[in-house]
């Protein structure tokens, strides 16, 4: 896990946002490989272990197998994120995460995957999350999100990750939530856009000359 994601990284268990804190025993090339993450506020602690960080609250058994990974998927995923350049990180979900290693080799855009396959291990410019709740995300953090199922939880979590104007790849099955901006859609996705916040009304004052 990149050590700079962790500034993006939020506490799970409901309770005010905090940052949450790094105690590392083992780093490479500026990527947390063992180590954990530490809630101020509610004591939870979360294991680093070779480079995957672990936010499940509960035993899980396996993950069920995903498709394999396709240039072609990749490419859309590039498209469809407005993966342009080097700035902030994307974010892809399940059966999306698959196709992290071609995507990379695409574009410079760094990449956080969530619940990946199993045995899935960070490497450069690959985070690896595991949750069974909410996105462990700060609001507004991600440049863009593809979300691979129809999860209301998921879907409303990966809205409120992304950053305003930024992408959002969703399940065609999924309604498109409140403050997002559908840009398109296939039989398979939706491409989206969250919408920025409007801005409260401003009180005008005018002075009037004597």
């Amino acid at each position: 896990m990149f050590i700079e994601l962790v500034d993006a990284l939020r506490c799970p268990v409901p309770h005010e946002e905090s940052w949450l804190v790094a105690a590392t025993t083992r780093m490479e090339h500026r990527h947390i490989v063992e180590g954990t993450l530490g809630c101020p506020v509610c004591r939870a602690e979360y294991p680093v272990v070779r480079g995957v960080v672990d936010f499940r609250r509960a035993p899980q058994g396996p993950l069920p197998r995903e498709a394999p990974p396709s240039e072609t998927e990749a490419m859309r995923l590039a498209a469809f994120l407005a993966l342009t350049d080097r700035t902030g990180f994307a974010v892809l979900l399940g059966g999306w995460s698959v196709h992290a290693p071609l995507l990379r080799a695409l574009v410079e855009t760094p990449l956080v995957v969530i619940d990946p396959p199993e045995g899935t291990e960070g490497e450069p410019g690959i985070s690896v999350i595991r949750c069974d709740g909410p996105l462990p995300l700060a609001d507004g953090a991600a440049r863009g999100v593809a979300v691979d199922v129809a999860s209301p939880l998921r879907v409303e979590s990966a809205v409120g990750a992304t950053r305003a104007s930024g992408r959002l790849v969703l399940p065609a099955a999924a309604p498109v939530p409140a403050g997002v901006r559908e840009l398109a859609r296939d039989a398979a996705v939706i491409v989206a856009e969250r919408e920025a916040a409007a801005s409260p009304p401003i009180t005008l004052h005018v002075r009037r000359r004597g």
